[in-house]
């Protein structure tokens, strides 16, 4: 399975663990997480902790602002897990 692939699904499996309506988005890349998800700030912020602490790093502040989309978590993801495995 190659590394995007790996992170899609492990990313899959976080958001599976937050109770959230489902989604209009046609591709899980298109789901925004307070629109189509119903997440509040608080839950954003518990899924980000679980990124971090599954993928092994910390969200670089500048990158908080910019994720509105599971494709734009799974690019932060991808770019900041050099020990993905």
């Amino acid at each position: 399975m190659s590394e995007r692939k790996e992170i899609s699904a492990d990313l899959l499996n976080l958001l599976r663990a937050h109770p959230v309506p489902e989604s209009p988005a046609t591709e899980l890349g298109d789901v925004r997480f307070e629109e189509d998800l119903g997440m509040d700030s608080m839950k954003i912020v518990e899924l980000l902790e679980e990124v971090e602490e599954h993928f092994g790093f910390a969200i670089p502040d500048e990158d908080l602002a910019r994720l509105h989309t599971v494709r734009d978590l799974q690019a932060v993801i991808e770019k900041n897990s050099n020990n993905f495995a």
